[in-house]
């Protein structure tokens, strides 16, 4: 599956594009922004089977986590883009993911993260954020 932002259609090239139409900054913002890789599992003729799930949007990861029951997902990766010499973007697996506390500055974006093997939490850009009551768990990496 593959999902890039909510209600996206097929996108043209920006000269082919009526003035109205408002696909195209979608497209390309979810060029710049990272990806999600979202690993669950799904029951299809009474068995379960693992799925993965390429998502563009950080509002389309939450509706997606919103829906999938906790006890069945299984991973989620974060596509992250990279400057300087090596890979365009490299593959992050994370260790556990929040939604923000009410009170928060919508500038930390609508998720925080934790990437495996670092205590640091961060916002959606990346930038490490400190503590804050009232955030809620989405998800936890189970134990290896």
């Amino acid at each position: 599956m593959f999902i890039t932002a909510p209600g996206l259609v097929q996108y043209l090239h920006p000269s082919q594009v009526a003035p109205r139409q408002t696909h195209w900054p979608a497209v390309t913002l979810a060029l710049e922004r990272p990806w999600y890789l979202l690993v669950h599992d799904v029951c299809c003729h009474g068995r379960r089977r693992s799925q993965t799930t390429l998502v563009g949007w950080d509002a389309s990861l939450l509706d997606l986590l919103a829906q999938i029951p906790v006890a069945d997902l299984s991973g989620i990766a974060r596509l992250a883009p990279r400057r300087g010499a090596g890979p365009r973007r490299a593959l992050d697996w994370m260790g556990a993911l929040w939604a923000p506390a009410p009170g928060e500055s919508p500038a930390v974006g609508p998720l925080l993260f934790r990437l495996s093997g670092d205590l640091q939490l961060r916002t959606t850009n990346g930038s490490p954020v400190g503590d804050a009551p009232g955030r809620r768990l989405l998800f936890e990496a189970p134990e290896a």
